[in-house]
């Protein structure tokens, strides 16, 4: 989370300041929520399951990221707004080197994807790899 905290989308906000807390959950199968930001708390949670990806785990840890450094945005939409996916947009960018057309809703995965391939493409020995979703 340190390295997540350092990056330059969120060099003006609260995360370049001071971590917040962190709770992993566990649960037996995968749930609805995959995780939830309290920015009024300044803490998040983030829920592990059997059979997670790590691109799972990193999308959503960083959506919640980006949850307590844009709170709710005074826009339509307030908690999944533009202000919103810009910032998570340009975050996956800059932690992960995902390129990819900000997703229609915020739906968990699309990201994750993105992450995945990635990865993958990097262990293979591709640099980067854009995504056209």
């Amino acid at each position: 989370m340190e390295r997540l905290r350092a990056l330059p989308v969120f060099a003006e906000g609260p995360l370049a300041r001071s971590a917040p807390q962190l709770k992993v959950r566990r649960a037996q199968r995968r749930p609805n929520r995959l995780g939830f930001a309290v920015p009024s708390e300044f803490r998040l949670s983030v829920t592990a399951y059997p059979g997670i990806r790590r691109g799972d785990v990193l999308e959503t840890l960083l959506h919640e990221l980006v949850h307590l450094h844009v709170g709710r945005a005074a826009e339509a939409h307030a908690w999944h707004g533009p202000t919103f996916k810009r910032t998570l947009a340009q975050a996956m960018r800059e932690a992960y080197g995902v390129k990819t057309r900000a997703p229609r809703s915020t739906l968990h995965g699309t990201y994750a994807e993105a992450i995945e391939r990635v990865r993958e493409n990097h262990s293979s020995g591709t640099v980067f790899a854009e995504s056209r979703n």
